[in-house]
């Protein structure tokens, strides 16, 4: 009883976080993953170049220049 109480008690718990680190670990992993190719997937298709152009307009009349915003809106149109 005494040997059971202070090895294999311990052990099993032992055994049990392991195995509960390791599903972690792979839950991560394969979430990581999968956000990584949502993202490539997004940056290629329409959508997300129209948001990716939508941005750099927003930072080019954050500058101030109207002309270059004027000259790119029909690609805006274009993408959308």
């Amino acid at each position: 009883m005494l040997i059971n109480f202070l090895i294999n008690s311990p052990n099993s718990q032992v055994k049990q976080l392991n195995k509960d680190v390791a599903i972690r670990a792979e839950l991560k992993s394969q979430h990581l993953a999968a956000i990584k190719y949502r993202a490539k997937r997004f940056a290629a298709t329409k959508i997300g170049l129209a948001s990716a152009f939508a941005a750099g307009v927003a930072v080019e009349s954050a500058k101030g220049d109207a002309n270059t915003i004027k000259k790119y809106t029909w690609l805006l149109k274009l993408l959308a």
